[in-house]
């Protein structure tokens, strides 16, 4: 019995630990821009952001199907279509970073967005932009390096 109980505290322990360093972030609100006119765009279901903090710095998981798709646009020919649901933005070189008068802080990133399931696989060039104030992300752009006149900007809803 005392086995259990260490095994239950070792997992309660881990879980906790790994709960602690993984952050979601829900979109609250998303824009697109086409030639530097900006509007109000809505995709079905939740735009989720997940950020880990073993992770590299600029790291995300970003889960979304009809985002992503349009982000990719549409060029990526998967045996599954699901594999659109979900890309990894991994390997960022950061590119700037910039404090504002209110503190918020734009750190810009370029790095590869992967899609990746089984046997299909996709990757593009994007740069993103998070907009973090207090260690918080308050906000996210971002666009493919080869179309700087597509951006998508999304405001990040507080998790608590």
């Amino acid at each position: 019995m005392k086995n259990y109980y260490a095994l239950f505290l070792l997992l309660f322990f881990v879980s906790v630990n790994y709960a602690q360093q993984t952050q979601t972030l829900i979109v609250d609100k998303a824009w697109v821009s086409e030639s530097e006119e900006w509007s109000d765009f809505e995709y079905s279901g939740q735009i989720v952001f997940n950020t880990t903090a073993n992770s590299e710095e600029g790291t995300l998981r970003i889960g979304n199907y009809d985002f992503l798709y349009d982000f990719a646009e549409g060029k990526a020919k998967f045996s599954n279509k699901a594999t659109y649901s979900t890309a990894e933005f991994t390997h960022p070189r950061k590119l700037s970073a910039t404090t504002d008068k209110q503190g918020v802080v734009n750190s810009t990133y370029e790095g590869t967005l992967i899609f990746q399931a089984n046997k299909d696989y996709y990757s593009v060039i994007a740069v993103v932009t998070l907009l973090e104030k207090g260690g918080n992300i308050l906000g996210v752009k971002m666009h493919l390096k080869e179309n700087k006149r597509k951006e998508f900007a999304f405001s990040i809803k507080p998790t608590s």
